[in-house]
Parts: C-alpha cells; sequence; structure tokens
C-alpha cells in the first residue's frame, strides 16, 4: 500500500506516522517526505496484511483529527513488477528561474519514452545577487532500444537554447 499525507508542518509528523504503521505490524519499505509551502507531505510505501490494513484506515482517524490529509492507494509488490531493458539516465541542470523549464525538459524524455523515476525541484537564491537559481534533479530510465546519446543530445540542445547548467551523471 501507498499512504499520502500532506498538512501544516510541525516537529513529530514522520513520528505519529511510523508509530502508527509500526503499532499494527506494518513494514515501511520505501518514502519520500518533504516541507514545501509550510505544509509536510509524506508518500510511503508499506506492506502489511488485509487485518492490519483495517486498522491503519481506522487509526488514520486521529492524523485527520490533527489536520492532516491522507490516502491509501493500492501497490504493486515491487519484486513482483515487470522489468523492461533500460538504462539509467540522471541530469542535474540550474538555471536563473523562469517558466517552461520543467515542461521542456520533461516533454523531451516523454518523447523518447523515458521514464522518470523520480524529479526535485527547487529555488535558492544566487549567493551575490539574490537572484532566484532553479535547481532540478531527475532520475530516469531510458528504454534500452533508445540511443541514450539522441536523448543526451536532444537535452543538451534544449540547454543551450534556455541557458540551463546541464549535466549527466
Amino acid at each position: 500500500m501507498i499512504l499520502f499525507l500532506v498538512g501544516k508542518d510541525r516537529p513529530g509528523i514522520v513520528d505519529d506516522v511510523s508509530t502508527l504503521l509500526f503499532r499494527v505490524g506494518a513494514n515501511i519499505e520505501d518514502s519520500r517526505m518533504a516541507v514545501m509551502g509550510g505544509c509536510f507531505s509524506i508518500m510511503t510505501l508499506f506492506s502489511c496484511t488485509k487485518k492490519q490494513l483495517g486498522d491503519i484506515k481506522t487509526n488514520l482517524k486521529s492524523l485527520e483529527d490533527l489536520g492532516f490529509e491522507t490516502s491509501l492507494h493500492s501497490a504493486e509488490d515491487p519484486s513482483t513488477a515487470p522489468k523492461r531493458a533500460e538504462l539509467p539516465l540522471k541530469i542535474e541542470l540550474t538555471a536563473m528561474d523562469h517558466p517552461g523549464i520543467v515542461q521542456k525538459v520533461v516533454k523531451t524524455l516523454r518523447q523518447h519514452n523515458v521514464n522518470i523515476q523520480s524529479m526535485n525541484t527547487e529555488i535558492t537564491r544566487a549567493p551575490l545577487s539574490g537572484a532566484p537559481m532553479f535547481g532540478l534533479n531527475l532520475e530516469a530510465a531510458v528504454p534500452a532500444e533508445k540511443p541514450i546519446a539522441k536523448v543526451k543530445e536532444e537535452i543538451s540542445g534544449l540547454a543551450a537554447e534556455m541557458n540551463l547548467d546541464l549535466h549527466f551523471r
């Protein structure tokens, strides 16, 4: 199962959620957590029995009473997911912030059937000028039948066109 939770940030949220899952015997397997705009969000994959899931659903009410929005979603067992032949692609880029960076990068990847596995973006301030700087870190999987050099070439061309500082890892 996957649990999504979002609400006003405060200390102890991760403890509240992990304690709830632990008390019923569920096992946290994978998670992403972050503060954004004064809210804290959790996305966590966990395993449990049907009875434990019932207990989790009942206990989520206690988090909702604290002002959190929650939702549960069924997930595939990661060990049984079909595997496709693919090559890893990691992209880091920095630029003066402006609209369209994410959209143009991900559109280019989509045209090559590249599957984004994780992506983080943030705005920071340039050290001397204080100008807004956009940063993007992305991990993706390029289908083995697609020439990865072609994907990198198109992303590099986009970076040159949009004045993006690009690094492939």
